[in-house]
């Protein structure tokens, strides 16, 4: 070591400069940067290397303060992101306390230390703590066992703060020879002003240096001996105690009664766990002439850890006299002094919020989150501010902790949106830890969040004030299906659920949508906001029963409404075929409209006025099993719905064998109401369930022979099939005629579609394979349609000059024979009925001709019977007559 015995003013005030930046990257938690200010420093001051080492670390003390707070182990977990921690906790004055310590407020982002893992926070309550703190021994002292209680205040030395005025949330930790706002004294002369403990003006410090055991001058002493001290506070942080306590004896011999280098001996002492040794080094630095600002707490640490609680209170009470106690010696100070359980808790969430309020790093957040634990151990429930508790909690590595606080808040106000986006959030990021409950759980989350209106005019304000521009909530829609979208992008394939994550969440968020269109579903009690959630919710706040009961007053409301509805559609039909029937016959004839014309117009009307369909409007299906078939349904995956509806048991039902179509859980069963809280209220719930399964596996099957039938290649065959087998199901469950008029609106609808696109063929294809399956009592309504497409393509056809006229003659026979009041058709027949005699006639067939003249006069005769004075119908008629007795009076030469 070179040294020199005179040093400029200028190189000082430089080394301690260094030294002052040193102790602030120390603060920051960038140990490499204070490492180089100290080396500097002592550079600067003639002194070589320190000894500190390369790496990276956090100034700290024994207990694993570093310049900033505490160091504490705990795994460092991925932050919770796009949160929204809520706002200050209520019940607890984060600001402010009775002591003056500002906490910060409510933070989500946790400080770390990088130091050396020790959890200061290990007081021992049962071997020799205060009676009258239930609980405290399980919950307050066994989270990292052999450690030193201590507070997040690191050191404050005792020339550079008001202890009256405490930096917010922690004390700054520097070494023993600080200057200005952030240095401390080791009772030396300096040239600047020294402050004691809780005093709230400098006083001057007497001179302590003794140059017998310092060669060199005081100014360069005290420089080196502060820059040494923050080496070994380097080392400390990097866990190197050994190296630390070397640091600290250089800079104790240096300046042998300064309190500094005495405190951080006492600190690195109870770091290897010597307590006898800390208490001596930390007893020495209150006796020095300037006593160390942190020394008094921190024995009161070590006599807390060594079992002597009267001791370590003492000394808490004495430091409290001082100045004011950081949160985490308020905690400790709760729990020594017979604090109650309610009481110690509120402390520690306070110490946690305090720890929060420092730099940013892991070993912070650890131990954040440790003291959370600790006061969820003692404070069991919800809390208020919930969300911030809970962001702390899983950046500490707390997740399972949190979660079950989250829990917690929101069975007590499950409309909060704020608590639900934060368990939804923690949930999701649960990675492939969680199990098929907790993806469950997640799902759940977030379709509550989707269709809560709360949620999105949070979500847009919040984007308000980031772009400092309106937004307007007609981008709601767009947002909600984004989020839908990103979802369904992030939900594992296979997570061990019942059902795919996919359609679990379209499921859920379809019965949110239901149920916030009718207004949501109210609060417990009648207080608080409604909810806007899916069934797994519903089960999860263990509210099925009321579920229950609330879905069937609305069922009952929905069949009222259909009733009025169908009243009100069987009226206006009444009045419009009143209407109709008061027309001439000429009108009716021009217009083409007969019974059937007019039953085809009847139906018309009733799908135009018909209301949707229960299961499309049901809360009791949505909120059930019978959710993932009616979504299916929905999404045309008939075949899906059907092998979804085989299946409804909970797994242990399933388990026990039995049925397997459409099967229920047995009447016993305690998770029925859990999966099908739409159904909890309703009588018969089982059979009512089972009946209304069969009926949507009805509606899966008209929906299969529906898309054979209007696919690219329709299956007319295949189509017939399903319809067979539906009308065979609807008899068993009393439902014949409804499916009849279902399949036949399906038909006519599909070949109204293809007669307009000219697709004529295909029309009567289609209204053939339906009337094959339909019974008599429908078939009127089929035929009449039939009656019109036949028409259409028979006329269509013999008006190419090249076709055969035998093909459209049939189809006119046809339709005269489902309509014979289709005045076209029956025009139309005896047209082609004489063209075709001439083709016959022509090809030497004078006995065909004869016979097809003969009934194009005996059809021309029945038409003008339902149409008198008709005079196309006669005049066609009179010329049949005379192109018959022309031909009877040829010759025939097959006779010949």
């Amino acid at each position: 070591m070179t040294t020199q015995t005179t040093k400029t003013r200028t190189d000082l005030s430089q080394a301690e400069q260094a030294c002052a930046e040193g102790e602030s990257a120390l603060e920051r938690g960038d140990t490499s940067a204070a490492e180089n200010h100290f080396t500097r420093a002592l550079r600067l001051a003639g002194v070589g290397d320190g000894g500190a080492t390369e790496g990276d670390g956090r100034g700290g003390d024994g207990w694993g303060h570093d310049a900033q707070g505490d160091a504490h182990a705990g795994d460092a977990v991925d932050a919770v992101d796009a949160v929204d921690a809520g706002g200050p906790e209520r019940g607890i004055d984060v600001g402010s306390d009775a002591y003056g310590v500002d906490a910060g407020g409510p933070a989500c982002g946790s400080p770390g230390t990088g130091g050396p893992p020790h959890g200061p926070d290990t007081y021992d309550l049962g071997t020799g703590g205060p009676t009258g703190v239930p609980d405290a021994e399980s919950h307050a002292a066994d989270r990292n066992a052999g450690t030193l209680v201590h507070g997040p205040d690191a050191e404050t030395d005792t020339d550079g703060l008001n202890a009256a005025t405490p930096v917010p949330g922690r004390h700054v930790e520097s070494d023993a020879y600080g200057l200005g706002a952030r240095g401390s004294t080791d009772g030396s002369d300096t040239d600047r002003g020294m402050y004691g403990p809780g005093a709230g003006s400098p006083t001057r410090g007497p001179a302590t240096g003794n140059p017998a055991h310092s060669p060199l001058p005081e100014g360069v002493a005290r420089v080196v001996a502060r820059a040494w001290t923050g080496v070994g506070r380097v080392w400390l942080a990097r866990g190197e105690g050994a190296g630390a306590e070397a640091e600290f004896a250089r800079a104790h011999a240096l300046r042998p009664s300064a309190a500094g280098p005495l405190h951080w001996l006492g600190c690195a002492a109870a770091h290897r766990g010597d307590l006898a040794a800390a208490e001596h080094h930390l007893t020495a630095s209150l006796a020095c002439a300037v006593p160390h600002g942190r020394s008094l707490v921190q024995r009161a640490y070590v006599h807390a850890r060594a079992g002597n609680p009267d001791s370590a209170l003492g000394d808490l009470r004495a430091a409290a006299s001082a100045g004011p106690l950081d949160d985490e010696a308020r905690w400790l100070f709760a729990v020594l002094a017979g604090g109650s359980t309610r009481e110690v808790a509120l402390r520690l969430r306070r110490a946690a919020l305090a720890a929060l309020g420092g730099h940013d790093g892991d070993e912070l957040r650890r131990r954040a989150a440790a003291l959370l634990v600790a006061a969820r151990g003692l404070d069991p429930g919800s809390w208020s501010s919930s969300p911030l508790y809970a962001v702390a909690l899983v950046r500490g590595g707390y997740r399972a902790a949190a979660v079950a606080l989250l829990d917690d808040a929101v069975r007590d106000d499950p409309s909060d949106h704020r608590v639900t986006h934060t368990l939804a959030v923690g949930l999701l990021n649960s990675g492939d830890a969680g199990s098929g409950s907790t993806w469950e759980r997640c799902v759940a989350a977030w379709a509550a969040l989707l269709h809560d209106a709360g949620f999105w005019a949070h979500v847009l304000e919040s984007a308000s004030r980031r772009y400092g521009v309106g937004v307007e909530p007609s981008l709601v829609p767009v947002l909600r299906a984004g989020l839908r979208e990103a979802l369904e992008r992030c939900l594992p394939d296979d997570a061990g659920t019942r059902v795919a994550l996919g359609p679990l969440l379209q499921r859920e968020a379809d019965a949110a949508k239901l149920l916030a269109a009718i207004g949501g579903f109210p609060a417990a009690g009648g207080g608080g906001a409604p909810l806007f959630c899916g069934p797994l919710r519903i089960a999860e706040l263990g509210r099925s029963a009321e579920f229950g009961a609330f879905a069937a007053a609305w069922e009952q409301s929905f069949a009222i409404a259909r009733t009025a509805s169908a009243s009100a559609s069987v009226d206006a039909r009444a009045q419009s075929f009143a209407a109709v029937s008061a027309t001439s016959a000429e009108v009716e004839a021009e217009t083409e409209t007969g019974p059937e014309a007019g039953a085809e117009a009847e139906a018309e009307t009733a799908t135009a006025t018909a209301t949707p369909s229960a299961a499309s409007t049901s809360l009791t299906y949505a909120f059930s099993e019978l959710g993932f078939a009616r979504l299916l349904l929905g999404q045309d995956k008939a075949v899906d719905a059907l092998a979804a509806l085989s299946e409804l048991r909970c797994p242990r039902c399933r388990a026990r064998g039995g049925p397997g179509a459409g099967a229920v859980c047995e009447p016993a069963c305690g998770r029925f109401d859990e999966l099908n809280p739409g159904y909890a209220g309703v009588p018969d719930k089982h059979l009512r369930l089972s009946l209304d399964a069969r009926g949507l596996a009805l509606e899966a099957r008209l929906s299969m022979g529906r898309s054979e039938m209007t696919s690219a290649r329709p299956d007319f065959g295949a189509a017939a099939a399903y319809w067979r087998r539906a009308l065979v199901h609807s008899r068993e469950i009393d439902r014949y005629r409804e499916t009849q008029t279902a399949i036949v609106d399906m038909a006519l609808g599909a070949a109204r579609a293809a007669h307009r696109d000219g697709r004529l063929s295909l029309a009567v294809s289609t209204l053939d394979a339906t009337r094959s399956v339909i019974g008599a009592n429908e078939r009127g309504r089929l035929e009449g349609q039939l009656a019109r497409v036949l028409a259409d393509r028979g006329i269509s056809v013999a008006n190419d000059a090249e076709a055969l006229l035998d093909r459209p003659a049939a189809d006119l026979r046809r339709s005269v024979a489902f309509n014979p009041h289709l005045l076209r058709a029956q025009v139309s027949l005896g047209i082609v009925l004489r063209g075709l005699a001439a083709a016959r006639w022509s090809s030497g067939s004078l006995s065909g001709a004869r016979d097809t003249l003969r009934e194009a006069v005996d059809q021309l005769t029945a038409a003008l019977a339902l149409f008198p004075d008709e005079p196309d119908l006669e005049e066609l008629r009179e010329a049949a007559v005379a192109d018959l007795d022309h031909v009877m009076w040829q010759p025939d030469e097959s006779e010949q």
